[in-house]
């Protein structure tokens, strides 16, 4: 299932401390949800967090997942996803929620980010002290 094809992943934590991973995602692109314009992805119980890219000096863009692929084995929950440009994550860990949000006062459209200025793609983005409401919720156990 391609759930997330077309999100952009904007930013990633991992607390060691209790095992946790979040994802936040911007839905505005992402086609198979026509509600909300952010996402956040948790993996609880983690076991493992791989990032790989090509490290090579390309201008500021987002990273548009290409296909993502949750599964479960072995009681385990298992997301790889594959971006562009080149750039792949891979989690495992106990279980997962996934939190479809609705971030207040960012516009229809995701910003240009052939915009010379950060600071103003980043404010029409979605980010962790965004004032939001909740759309929808699941969870794989």
């Amino acid at each position: 299932m391609d759930a997330l094809q077309e999100a952009q992943l904007l930013d990633s934590r991992v607390y060691p401390l209790t095992s946790v991973a979040a994802l936040l995602f911007e839905m505005r692109t992402a086609l198979q949800f026509k509600d909300g314009n952010s996402a956040l992805l948790v993996v609880r119980d983690l076991n493992s967090f791989n990032w790989t890219s090509v490290a090579t000096e390309t201008p500021f863009t987002a990273l548009t997942a290409v296909s993502s692929a949750p599964d479960r084995v072995d009681d385990l929950f298992h997301i790889r996803l594959d971006f562009h440009p080149e750039a792949r994550l891979a989690v495992v860990g106990g279980r997962a929620e996934f939190y479809l949000l609705d971030i207040e006062g960012i516009d229809e459209a995701p910003p240009d980010y052939s915009d010379i200025d950060q600071d103003n793609i980043y404010q029409g983005l979605p980010s962790w002290s965004s004032l939001c409401s909740l759309l929808q919720t699941s969870s794989l156990q």
